[in-house]
């Protein structure tokens, strides 16, 4: 496999999905063979995908997430500090909202999706409530954060 064809997160490589109905090459939307998924969570490999713009080359060492705007106490974190921040795992799923477009009648613009442009899948991150909270939200932002931004 060429190396344009293959990119690194975390230390692991990624492929491109095979066995995924392309739906558009560019930017990527693939939509995931819903008569192959077989369990609650979706694999990795058959995730559906879902851009609107092409995906960012992104570069580990010079990353940087940027806190600021509404927030007493703005801060930048690297990838690295951001990785080593408290961590939570949640299932969720993700859906489309054009998911099962191509049954639509009339037709409408847009990818035409059928049924596969949903998954769900563990997702591990730093919750926003935790960023937030340590910027501090100025004066006039909400008094308290949503729960689901736990």
């Amino acid at each position: 496999m060429e190396g344009s064809e293959r990119r690194y997160v975390d230390n692991t490589i990624q492929f491109p999905s095979a066995g995924l109905t392309i739906r558009q090459k560019e930017p990527k939307n693939l939509e995931a063979p819903f008569d192959r998924i077989d369990s609650y969570l979706t694999p990795t490999e058959l995730f559906y995908i879902r851009s609107h713009f092409p995906i960012p080359a992104l570069d580990r060492g010079s990353y940087q997430l940027r806190i600021d705007g509404a927030v007493r106490r703005p801060f930048t974190l690297s990838y690295d500090e951001l990785r080593s921040m408290p961590s939570e795992t949640r299932v969720a799923t993700l859906e489309c909202a054009g998911n099962s477009r191509v049954f639509l009648v009339p037709q409408v613009q847009g990818a035409q999706w059928e049924l596969g442009a949903v998954s769900n899948a563990e997702w591990t991150g730093v919750p926003l409530r935790a960023l937030l909270e340590r910027a501090g939200l100025e004066a006039g932002s909400p008094d308290r954060l949503p729960d689901e931004w736990s």
